[in-house]
């Protein structure tokens, strides 16, 4: 996760510096920029419009040290959407309060400011009306179980449920474990209801659909592969599977392919990661795998698609290699179970 922090007082710089310091040894990829000029934080030179502009654009989460007034005003201009809005959230400058004002579910806002409040013996204000209330969040549990959410209109409607006592029905098309949360049923019955299926069914009246990310895509191509031809090829590979690209998890290729602009592009505009492998890694792996001589006189290993999908997702392969034009494409699909 990206963290981008903003400090905009000496005291707010100093805190900005230590919280800094701390996520990045949690593992976290944090930069820290203060308004004061504070030793190894960063220097916040840009206007506040222009600072969050950029911050939106490349964080998974944003942190103003300030007053909460400032952070609403600077953000408003660029809210889009739940579901691509990054979490952001307040902190005194004293430390005292960490308080996610958006994407607190989807965007993990409020887990974020539970983290944060532990490491700086802060208290998290939480506001969102299931956590409050103890309730099943819909939005989270997609979140947390690896779901696309279809349709995010319906997320409201789902919670309001919840929230008023109403009963809530699950259809599902894979295995469902665990206890239920209050208020949700397997039943097909209920007038609001959350379907999870790699197509979507109106089951309900008013239907939530979660598709799984399950799949891994592997891919394979020449250098300086255009992006329009890996496009329309990974189309047409998904197409005739029946695997539509709101149920793919992640991107995968060898490391001689890390720099690939069109891989890279796919991975942007499609919002998956994209993961590179070595040689080594990928011939290590075992499996029943189509072999090209030639593929392994340039790369190193014998396949670079199967291969890669495989080890994206330690899934099992489900689409081997399709190639057209110097592009390969496989897919993987790894076992997903409905865990609640």
């Amino acid at each position: 996760m990206k963290i981008t922090l903003a400090a905009f007082t000496k005291q707010g710089g100093m805190l900005c510096l230590n919280l800094q310091q701390k996520l990045n040894r949690q593992g976290y990829d944090v930069e820290g920029y203060s308004k004061y000029q504070i030793n190894g934080a960063g220097a916040l030179e840009d206007s506040l419009d222009e600072f969050t502009r950029k911050a939106f654009g490349v964080s998974d989460a944003i942190v103003f040290i300030g007053a909460a007034g400032i952070a609403v005003r600077a953000i408003a201009p660029f809210i889009s959407s739940k579901d691509c809005d990054p979490a952001v959230l307040v902190i005194d400058e004293r430390g005292k309060y960490v308080i996610p004002i958006l994407s607190g579910h989807i965007g993990g806002a409020n887990e974020l400011a539970k983290i944060i409040a532990k490491l700086m013996d802060a208290q998290a204000v939480i506001t969102t009306a299931t956590d409050i209330n103890g309730k099943f969040a819909v939005d989270s549990w997609a979140v947390n179980s690896g779901c696309n959410i279809m349709n995010i209109d319906m997320i409201k409607k789902v919670s309001a449920e919840i929230l008023n006592g109403e009963q809530v029905g699950v259809h599902s098309d894979y295995p469902v474990e665990g206890s239920l949360p209050d208020n949700v049923i397997i039943s097909d019955s209920t007038k609001v209801g959350i379907c999870i299926s790699d197509s979507f069914k109106p089951i309900f009246s008013q239907t939530l659909h979660l598709m799984p990310r399950q799949y891994a895509l592997g891919i394979g191509c020449r250098k300086n592969t255009g992006y329009a031809e890996l496009l329309n090829f990974v189309n047409f590979v998904l197409d005739i599977n029946g695997i539509s690209p709101h149920a793919i998890e992640a991107i995968a290729s060898i490391d001689l392919k890390s720099d690939e602009n069109a891989i890279r592009s796919l991975s942007a505009d499609w919002k998956i990661p994209f993961h590179t492998y070595s040689a080594n890694e990928l011939a290590e792996l075992p499996g029943d795998f189509s072999k090209s001589d030639f593929v392994k006189e340039i790369t190193g290993v014998d396949n670079v698609c199967e291969r890669a999908a495989v080890k994206a997702n330690n899934g099992r392969l489900v689409v081997p290699k399709c190639s057209w034009d110097g592009i390969t494409a496989a897919l993987s699909k790894k076992d997903w179970r409905c865990r609640f």
